[in-house]
């Protein structure tokens, strides 16, 4: 019975430390971003497709066009813990080819976080106060 007893104690004990810091992060939802030039907002979906707001123009999702041809705009999330990888995709209907934002992002709270693209296809490793964006989500 002793055993079972310290068996169950260590079980326990170990997946205390196991357990992550509560639930993932939601990044599903519509998100408003101001800079100094202008607002924006990003649109994340259920889907796995995202959209870009600035002044009234909207653009993404499943069918848009880009260049005079039709385009899709999907998004990639991890989640891994302090730091998160969003990547926006734009992919142009009938080639292989996709054009990427590679972004790091960091949870501020449940309703906000930061978030920095790269540029050329490449992913920042640090925030940049300049080029750094913090985003609400919007209710």
């Amino acid at each position: 019975m002793k055993k079972i007893i310290l068996l169950v104690l260590v079980t326990l004990s170990l997946a205390s430390f196991t357990t992550p810091d509560g639930v993932a992060f939601n990044i599903v939802g519509r998100w408003k971003g101001s800079d100094k030039k202008s607002v924006g907002y990003l649109i994340f979906q259920e889907d796995g497709y995202a959209f870009l707001e600035e002044n009234g123009k909207k653009i993404g999702g499943k069918n848009f066009v880009e260049n005079g041809k039709k385009a899709t705009m999907t998004y990639k999330f991890q989640d891994m813990g302090k730091l998160m990888h969003i990547d926006i995709v734009v992919t142009i209907v009938g080639e292989k080819q996709t054009q990427s934002l590679l972004g790091i992002a960091q949870k501020i709270n449940n309703d906000s976080f930061k978030l920095q693209f790269g540029f050329n296809n490449v992913r920042p490793k640090t925030f940049d106060k300049n080029e750094t964006v913090v985003f609400t989500r919007v209710k």
